[in-house]
């Protein structure tokens, strides 16, 4: 008798785990996506310069803090890991004595963090949204100087998946005051340029 409930409550603790296991797979946690960027970078008293082309790569995961309500539906903490981002700006320069066509080149280097919220409507079908803080490692390349220093981020939006693959949209805005690397004190004051930066990502996701 003792060894038929042994083997039944393995029985019943083996489909619990698979069953377990099936449906956390449906709540895919993992994410990678890789994005189109679209940014207005402004400084007070210049106009502003609009992105020519821009990419991401950007990779994270979500913590569920709960069991699904109603079966659809799941509060959680987004946790991305790594988000590369680079992004291009041609600008046109007209004088009296004829055009200049120069480029800068914006890279960001961040991590995020913020609430998310998870949809699951029917079958494989996922939506997700989310509101991340994003601190931030900015450089500039502008007129044959590098410029770099910590930036404030934030980022939003949502993605809607069937299963591994989906696409989202998000936006993102914050603002950095450039220094110019390898400049001493007094340079770094004088080289101090503050940016703010407004724009959008879409995006391809791949969730695991």
């Amino acid at each position: 008798m003792k060894r038929k409930i042994t083997l039944l409550l393995i029985s019943i603790l083996t489909v619990s785990v698979c069953f377990a296991q099936s449906d956390d797979d449906r709540w895919r946690k993992k994410y990678i996506n890789l994005g189109f960027i679209n940014t207005t970078m402004s400084q007070d008293g210049l106009p502003d310069l609009k992105s020519n082309y821009g990419a991401s790569f950007t990779v994270g995961r979500t913590f569920y803090l709960h069991r699904p309500i109603g079966g659809f539906l799941r509060f959680g903490i987004d946790a991305t890991w790594f988000d590369l981002n680079y992004t291009n700006y041609k600008i046109k320069h007209i004088t009296n004595w004829g055009t200049d066509n120069y480029q800068y080149h914006q890279g960001e280097v961040s991590m995020h963090i913020g609430p998310s919220i998870t949809i699951k409507p029917a079958g494989k079908l996922n939506i997700h949204g989310y509101f991340r803080y994003a601190p931030s490692f900015s450089a500039l390349y502008a007129d044959d100087t590098f410029y770099g220093n910590y930036a404030t981020f934030f980022v939003g939006g949502a993605a809607i998946s069937y299963g591994v693959i989906g696409f989202g949209f998000e936006t993102r805005f914050g603002d950095c005051e450039y220094k110019e690397f390898g400049a001493d004190g007094d340079e770094q004051s004088s080289s101090i340029n503050k940016t703010k930066h407004n724009g959008w990502k879409a995006y391809l996701t791949f969730r695991f």
